[in-house]
Parts: structure tokens; sequence; C-alpha cells
């Protein structure tokens, strides 16, 4: 059976949603999970250049990285991050649901940090006590 790797892909995706997973991660578990589709296609490989099984899973990081644009059209739920290594990984939400959670959670994050801060006038009670 010939592995079909954008339905693959997909599918690990769509049973994890949320997470997000690098073309590495994703080409390693399709090689653990598909051991035998991975060797009929290193079997059917033309030429010479998948040598090893480290060879093969640069290849599936390849085809999974080159097929990115198509599914993306196909499957508007797969969403990539911007920075490098991109991340790969599934949502039901909108693009404008997922801006505006990032946003309330770096509020939250912004809220907590100026919380731990302890300004100079704080200081100047434990100062006199040292002193």
């Amino acid at each position: 059976m010939a592995l079909n790797l954008a339905k693959v892909v997909i599918g690990y995706l769509k049973g994890r949603p949320e997470e997000k997973f690098s073309a590495r991660q994703i080409a390693e578990w399709v090689f653990a999970t598909y051991p035998d589709e991975c060797q009929e296609k290193r079997a059917n490989s033309r030429g010479d250049y998948i040598k090893s099984d480290a060879d093969l899973v640069q290849q599936l990081v390849a085809e999974i990285s080159s097929q990115r644009p198509r599914l993306q059209a196909r499957h508007p739920e797969l969403k990539t991050t911007e920075g490098r290594p991109r991340k790969y990984y599934y949502s039901e939400r909108s693009d404008s649901a997922e801006v505006a959670a990032v946003e309330r959670e770096e509020a939250a994050s912004d809220a907590d940090a100026s919380a731990l801060k302890i300004d100079e006038h704080a200081l100047y009670p434990m100062m006199s006590q040292y002193l």
C-alpha cells in the first residue's frame, strides 16, 4: 500500500488539535507508525539519494514542507506558525479568533510581569531596616 502523506499528516494533526509539531516531528512519527510503507517508498526511490533511514526521514520532511500550501488550500483548518522551524497544527478556530486568543494570552502575561515588579518606594522600608 502506497503512503498517502497528505492524508496521514492531516489525520495526525486532526487527532491532536491545537498541538504544534514541526515537519521533522511529523516525519519521524510517520516513519515510526508506517514502517512498511516507508521502506516501500525507500525501495521505490529513483537513484541512490535515500540510502539510510535518516535520509528517508529528511525526504519526508521535505515532502511535508513542499505540500504545505496545497494542504492549507484544501484544509483551511491546517495552520502553521511564521517562525522557523515552521510548526503545523490543526485548529477549528478562525484566524481572527486565534489572533484574539494570542493577544489575550500576551496581555495576561504582561499583567503578571507588571504585578511582580517592585517599585523603588516599596524598597525603602526594607532598606531602612537593613541600615
